[in-house]
């Protein structure tokens, strides 16, 4: 998966506290402060060093043993801190300040400015959650970064907050059944799967947390095509432009179906004559999954006439495409 690296480090002498706990002394000099490195994301407009201008950390100070399953986390020590800047340069409001606590532990979860973290109650065991609504369209879309870790103050009074991606990202490509044939796709859209408001879980690795089953979306999710201008090794062709991904709820999607809509010709005899148009349509088949940070591209080989498509998978990792080419259902 792509990452983004909060680095919070500390580096200035104490001056006070608002905990009930044990704190560095002030010749530790263990104030947190926050950096960020950037490495980059999936969506058009990419984050980078340049563009990354904000972010919420909330953290929680527990013990080192700390285990999620049999202890409440308590209340929150940095409670919906943001940053706002840029790289080199953070900011938050207020005064407050932040000190490693001496033999605990803190726990940081990173999450985006426009998210509120949900803690569980002082009494409640488990990790916290965020609220999340996938967009209509592709447009409406944002990719969706978190990051959890647990960590005792180390050398440098470094911590690294990993950030991950916990959509999945779903894409296209096509390979013409007769390359003499000119091939127009119209349309691609993914019916019968979930979306719209969910919950994500919190992990001690985020890809490990969960997501709430969505709403279901009548009219499922249409792709946004975009021809590419080469094949690729194998002969297919990307439909996706650079902000064109749908970012959707991770789920078991099998029964899910991909429609097809396009049309081929062909210049014959100066005139131009036609061998489909129409829509195919692709089943998902049993066991089919988007997982948590998953980049998953089907691969489509769109036959010149009224055959079924075929259509294959392959899963990788968020850096790369999931390869998936499929089949269509018979007619």
């Amino acid at each position: 998966m792509k990452k983004i690296l909060l680095a919070v480090t500390a580096a200035l002498a104490i001056t006070g506290c608002s905990q009930n706990e044990e704190f560095e002394n002030s010749a530790q000099k263990a104030e947190i402060n926050i950096g960020t490195v950037v490495k980059g994301t999936s969506r058009a407009a990419a984050t980078t060093n340049t563009n990354f201008t904000s972010f919420k950390v909330s953290s929680f100070i527990v013990a080192n043993d700390f285990n999620f399953a049999t202890t409440p986390l308590g209340s929150p020590y940095m409670d919906g801190v943001e940053y706002t800047g840029i790289q080199g340069s953070w900011t938050t409001s207020g005064d407050n300040k932040y000190y490693w606590p001496v033999d605990k532990n803190v726990q940081f979860f990173g999450y985006p400015s426009t998210s509120t973290l949900v803690n569980p109650t002082d009494a409640a065991k488990g990790y916290p959650t965020l609220a999340f609504a996938i967009g209509a369209t592709s447009a409406a879309q944002t990719d969706l970064v978190v990051a959890a870790k647990n960590t005792a103050k180390s050398a440098g009074n470094t911590v690294t907050l990993d950030f991950k991606h916990i959509l999945a990202k779903i894409n296209f490509s096509y390979k013409p059944e007769d390359a003499s044939l000119t091939y127009a796709i119209s349309e691609i859209k993914i019916t019968g799967v979930k979306g719209g408001n969910a919950t994500y879980t919190y992990a001690a690795d985020v890809a490990d947390g969960t997501w709430s089953t969505g709403e279901t979306v009548a009219d499922g999710y249409t792709y946004p095509i975009t021809v590419a201008g080469a094949a690729d090794a194998s002969g297919y062709l990307g439909l996706d432009s650079t902000d064109g991904s749908l970012m959707l709820l991770p789920q078991d999607v099998e029964g899910a179906k991909i429609v097809i809509t396009y049309k081929t010709t062909k210049t014959v005899n100066s005139a131009e004559e036609t061998f489909f148009n129409g829509s195919k349509t692709v089943t998902l088949p049993k066991d089919s999954k988007w997982g948590v940070g998953n980049s998953i591209r089907y691969k489509l080989t769109l036959p010149a006439g009224a055959d079924k498509i075929d259509i294959a998978t392959d899963v990788k990792n968020w850096e790369d495409d999931n390869d998936k080419p499929v089949t269509p259902d018979a007619k």
